[in-house]
């Protein structure tokens, strides 16, 4: 048994090495050949609108960043859903024991954790625009900003949502199966979370940056997580950190894309933001655990 309540819902349900493997295979390569079909359906659907032909409707996907937004909108909700089934179904758990140690959402911790965060990277933004406004331009346009914020809200508190409960719950929980210690399920979820965004990219240099920062946001999270023993503060964060990411300030190594944000940094260096992300997950963590110090200290025992 662990010494993490949290990682002890593991222990719910049927964990057999299979219903891993099924659950991952399901969520990932299904949810992911079966949001392709359904966007194939949806642009042939939408070649038989006369005046549209093919070589068009790929240019307005690739140029349209709010397009692949509802991509991405898609994509995590077929997701969410498969993922819920092989809970319920394969695993037999009940899917709040990937969440926290309760029975329901603790929704305050939710907005706390999404508070704090806006708080922090907003703070630093000001005061880079104050010292640093040559990197920065603004290029408002507010019938895409509107269209924006309407997607960001529909989209990121999904996708944000589902990673964290499948990397920092039903994957941290799995692997304590193995690693009694929390330190390894927190070290190699990190790894993992960070890995995936390697494709985020527009190149080698961008997409090493892209790791390094998500690796840097995830090693926080779930720092958050196994500290309060549930997800929610880290949902929190993690949805405030995407949203604002796209709609206040995107960046070349955000992983958003040229998303028509309200703010765009101009910076030539990939790895000029990891400093300031690694001082802000810091500041993060010494608000939430500065009371509670046993709890932070009990995850690297």
């Amino acid at each position: 048994m662990s010494n993490i309540e949290f990682l002890n819902n593991v222990h719910q349900g049927k964990n057999k090495p299979t219903n891993y493997f099924l659950t991952i295979v399901i969520t990932v390569l299904g949810g992911s050949l079966a949001a392709i079909i359904f966007i194939i359906l949806l642009m042939i659907i939408y070649l038989l609108i006369p005046g549209i032909n093919a070589q068009s409707l790929s240019y307005n996907i690739e140029s349209n960043p709010l397009t692949l937004l509802i991509f991405v909108g898609l994509i995590y909700g077929i997701y969410s859903l498969l993922f819920y089934l092989c809970i319920r179904f394969i695993h037999k758990k009940n899917f709040y024991s990937l969440i926290n140690t309760g029975k329901k959402l603790k929704w305050k911790r939710i907005i706390k954790g999404a508070a704090l965060w806006t708080g922090i990277i907003g703070f630093f933004t000001v005061v880079s625009l104050i010292f640093q406004g040559g990197s920065f331009s603004i290029n408002f346009n507010y019938t895409s900003f509107f269209y924006l914020v309407i997607l960001s809200v529909l989209v990121f508190p999904l996708q944000a949502s589902f990673e964290e409960i499948f990397f920092r719950g039903y994957l941290m929980q799995g692997i304590s199966i193995i690693f009694k210690k929390p330190v390894i399920p927190l070290i190699l979820t990190t790894i993992i979370f960070g890995s995936i965004h390697f494709f985020n990219g527009t190149s080698i240099t961008t997409s090493i940056s892209i790791v390094i920062s998500a690796m840097i946001l995830g090693l926080m999270l779930g720092i958050i997580v196994l500290g309060e023993n549930g997800l929610e503060t880290a949902m929190g964060a993690h949805i405030a950190n995407n949203m604002f990411v796209a709609i206040v300030l995107n960046s070349s190594d955000s992983g958003m894309g040229t998303l028509p944000s309200l703010i765009t940094t101009q910076s030539t260096d990939a790895y000029s933001g990891i400093p300031l992300l690694l001082l802000m997950a810091i500041i993060m963590l010494i608000i939430i655990f500065w009371n509670k110090k046993e709890a932070f200290y009990g995850i690297f025992q």
